[in-house]
This record gives C-alpha cells, sequence and structure tokens, in this order.
C-alpha cells in the first residue's frame, strides 16, 4: 500500500489503548470505496456508514447502517468521528418507486451529511469530483452544487478532482473488454482521439491518504491527473492486444455522442445514464489539471496504465456482491415505498417556511373542483376530497424538525396512506445552494392504494401536480404571479 505524507496523527501516548483518529467513508459499494477501506485502515479506525440492508458486519467491522436521506440516522451514525469520506451516488433504488433526479437526491443526501458532520464536530470532509475543461457541462455543474453544499455547513472540505480511474472492479475497464469482445467493427467517434490523463486506482488511493486530516488542504480543491496521455483508441487497442485479439475500427467523426452512449449501453444495460454522461463529458472534453503538491505526491511512483489496465481485465471486483444488491432490492421491493423529490427555484426573499405553505394554498387552487386544503393553527394541512370531505393526506408539522430555511411535515394519517411501522413517512421543504432552490421531498411513504393502481394513477397525477408546481415556481422566481 502507498502512503504518501505525513497525516496530522495525535501524538504518541504512553497508553497502549489509546485511540486512533476515526474516519467514517460513506459510498464504500464502489470500487474506488471498497479499495479506500482497505488503505486507510492501517492508519485510521474505520466506520463505515452502508445503506445496503444486506451487507452484515464481520467481528472487527464498525458497519453503521443508516438512511442516508435521515438527518437523524447520519447523526447518529457520525458520532466521535474525526475525518468523513464522502463517495456517495444516489443511482441505486432507494424505494420500490424514485420519482426523482439523481442529481437532487445527491444534493439532498449530501446536506445531509454535512449537516451530521457538523453537529458532531467533524474536523474535514473529503470528497471527489470529476476534472473537466468545460464547467458549463451538467457533470461539471453538478459537482460544483455538490461542493458548494458539502461545504455550506462550516465543516473544512477537500476536494480531489480527477479523470477517470482505472483499477480492478472499475466500469471502465469492463466496457473496454465488452467493445474488444462484441463487436467485430468498432465505430469511432470524434472524442475517441482525444487526449485523456487518467490514473491509477493505487494514485487515487494515495492522495486520500495523503489528504486526510492535513490542514493545509483544509477548504481546498487539487487536481489529480495522471502525467501518461492516452486517448480512448489507444486503450481500446490496448485491450485488445491484452486479450489475444485485434480491434478494427470505423473511423466516423460524425457521430453523434448520444448514439455513442447508447451503442455503449447496449453492450452493459446495467450502466447507469448518469455515469455514460460522466464518461462521455470525460472523452469529450479531455483531462485538464494544473500541477499542486497532492498531485506531486499522488504520481511520485507512477507506473504506466498499460499494467494497470492488465490487472483490471483479469481481476475480480471489490465492489458490493451482486448477492447483496438482489437482497436489498428484494427488501425495497416488498416494503413498497416511495420516494418523490423536486428542486424548484426559489424567488428572491423567500424561503422554505414561504414555499410549503404557498405550495398548499396552491394545491387548493389548482385542484379546487376535487381537493381542498385546510391550515391548522399550529401549521399542519389536510387535504381533503371534494365534494364528500374525505380526509386524503394528514400531515403534521414537526416544529422540532424544522428552521425557516426546512419544513419538515409527519404523513400521519388520511385515506391515501399507509401506517406499516418502522420510518414515518414525511414531507418537507429544503432550501439550498443560497437559497436559489427548494427541495421539495417525500420520504418512506407507503400507499393505500394498491401498488399497479397506485403506481399508474396516483403516482401519476402527483408527477403531474409537482411538474405544474415547477412551472408555478419557475415563473413566480422571475418575477411572475404567486397564484
Amino acid at each position: 500500500m502507498l502512503c504518501l505524507g505525513p497525516v496530522d496523527l495525535p501524538a504518541p501516548s504512553t497508553h497502549l489503548w489509546a485511540a486512533r483518529p476515526r474516519v467514517a467513508l460513506a459510498g464504500t459499494s464502489g470500487f474506488i470505496g471498497a479499495a479506500l477501506c482497505e488503505a486507510l485502515g492501517e492508519r485510521f479506525d474505520l466506520r463505515i456508514l452502508t445503506r445496503s440492508m444486506a451487507r452484515r458486519a464481520g467481528p472487527e467491522d464498525d458497519i453503521r447502517p443508516c438512511d442516508h436521506f435521515s438527518r437523524k440516522e447520519l447523526a447518529t451514525a457520525l458520532e466521535g468521528v474525526d475525518y468523513a469520506i464522502y463517495l456517495v451516488h444516489n443511482r441505486d433504488p432507494s424505494a420500490r418507486l424514485d420519482q426523482a433526479q439523481c442529481q437532487d437526491m445527491d444534493l439532498l443526501v449530501a446536506d445531509n451529511f454535512a449537516w451530521a458532520a457538523a453537529k458532531n464536530g467533524v474536523k474535514q470532509i473529503l470528497c471527489r469530483a470529476p476534472l473537466l475543461a468545460h464547467p458549463e457541462r451538467p457533470t461539471a455543474r453538478h459537482a460544483q452544487e455538490l461542493e458548494a453544499v458539502l461545504a455550506a455547513r462550516g465543516v473544512p472540505l477537500t476536494v480531489l478532482r480527477t479523470g477517470l480511474v482505472m483499477g480492478p472492479g472499475g466500469e471502465l475497464s469492463k466496457l473496454l473488454a465488452r467493445l474488444v469482445r462484441r463487436l467485430p467493427l468498432i465505430p469511432l467517434p470524434r472524442l475517441a482521439d482525444t487526449d485523456i490523463r487518467p490514473i491509477h486506482l493505487e494514485t487515487l488511493l494515495a492522495a486520500f491518504q495523503h489528504c486526510v486530516g492535513r490542514p493545509d488542504t483544509f477548504h481546498r480543491a487539487f487536481d489529480v491527473f495522471g502525467p501518461e496521455p492516452v486517448t480512448l483508441r489507444r486503450m481500446i487497442e490496448d485491450t485488445a492486444r491484452l486479450q489475444g485479439r485485434k480491434a478494427r475500427f470505423v473511423p466516423w467523426p460524425g457521430m453523434p455522442p448520444g448514439l455513442f452512449a447508447a451503442l455503449l449501453r447496449s453492450l452493459n444495460p446495467s450502466l447507469h445514464p448518469v455515469f455514460l454522461r460522466y464518461l462521455l463529458d470525460q472523452f469529450a472534453d479531455g483531462t485538464p489539471g494544473q500541477d499542486n503538491p497532492v498531485q506531486q505526491a499522488a504520481t511520485r511512483d507512477w507506473a504506466p496504465l498499460q499494467g494497470t489496465l492488465a490487472r483490471s481485465l483479469t481481476s475480480a471486483s471489490g465492489t458490493l456482491s451482486k448477492g447483496q444488491r438482489h437482497v436489498d432490492d428484494e427488501i425495497i421491493r416488498q416494503m413498497g415505498r416511495v420516494r418523490s423529490i423536486q428542486r424548484m427555484h426559489l424567488p428572491p426573499r423567500r424561503n422554505a417556511e414561504w414555499m410549503a405553505d404557498h405550495y398548499f394554498a396552491w394545491l387548493g387552487t389548482l385542484m379546487k373542483a376535487f381537493v381542498g386544503t385546510e391550515r391548522d393553527a399550529d401549521g399542519s394541512w389536510t387535504v381533503r376530497q371534494k365534494p364528500g370531505g374525505l380526509r386524503l393526506l394528514r400531515l403534521d408539522f414537526k416544529p422540532t424538525h424544522s428552521t425557516p430555511d426546512r419544513r419538515m411535515y409527519f404523513i400521519t394519517g388520511g385515506a391515501l396512506a399507509r401506517a406499516l411501522g418502522g420510518r414515518t413517512a414525511r414531507l418537507e421543504f429544503r432550501d439550498l445552494l443560497n437559497g436559489r432552490f427548494t427541495l421539495v421531498a417525500i420520504h418512506d411513504f407507503n400507499p393505500a392504494l394498491p401498488w399497479f393502481f397506485y403506481r399508474f394513477t396516483q403516482a401519476v397525477i402527483h408527477g403531474l401536480v409537482m411538474k405544474g408546481f415547477q412551472g408555478h415556481m419557475e415563473q413566480a422566481a422571475e418575477g411572475g404571479p404567486m397564484l
């Protein structure tokens, strides 16, 4: 294991049982997180925060199952932690039905993590972000938002901006192998000849090891890139040679990126669209980067990329096992819960408190022939059917969970909701990114309707209503009418 640079550890103690610094890792189901656990384990006490309901702790493991969408559970999981590494991506299902964009789920979870870290006095949060030439690309914009959210609660943030990471278990090497094995002729778009600078998995691990606990890396971002430029064409050629094949290309400079993405998706249908967009952005832009001390330390013992590619093609993955993922998916299906998250533009000088009341008033106006909304003196709301007055939903306001920039309601009753125990269904309004947006989120909702009927009736209506409210808030943020 490569260890670079000193880490600010406590002074030596005369007590043999003196505790080492504790590092929490969130996002260990991927190959980077799994390898980072092993790399840091010799120098720190590790705590693994997992969302997997199938993962079990060994006798020496400190594994804390927790719902990353719950501030309370994350705060409990981060108790006694000195440093925290955030590698979470919300690409796997979190409910039987997720009515949400991955980017919005990422922001909500990141804000929960930053809040829980601040509450527990965590000294540093570390994360990884893509290294791209053009900051206006969706991948880069989302990374910038995520960094802003992680830093907003005051915990010092260290960001490692990297290009593609190559190593055993990575999706890139699997994709290259499938391209060579399954396509007798490989179409190459223009982006296949762009120079990029991938890094070894070991390089990224060394960068994290270098930065954990070092005050000179707090509140800073560092580019970490390989000294060896390479193109997608060359990586395909190297993969073919390592597998005893010959790669045959059909140059197609005008091939639309979307068509190339569809080709890659056909080779591996499990690839998430967000990862594909990230991959194409990397190849299209190349990997820029500015030299810095972390970059120098992490690449000090650089080895040719071809050796890492060879190991990646023959080694087993270190990610969450398919069996555990299957168990998690089955548990999620049986629980039958719904999650819904939508991003709303927030008008100037408004906040989540205002948006919550405005939403219920707008809902009653939008569907006044079918639905009525009533506000209690304590801030709770009831949604009733028209005509007849049947109570559809009861939402109890929770002042102990609320602030002006966060409004929380527990869904406690109504003909459309079912209470099955466990986590309480809840609706929240939360301001993010300096009040530019409010996320409107429903968590752990159990519909009372039979699932098939719910999926094609109530869920569809909810999606249309939230789409309409998004449009309404767009107009309001631009100075249009409030109702």
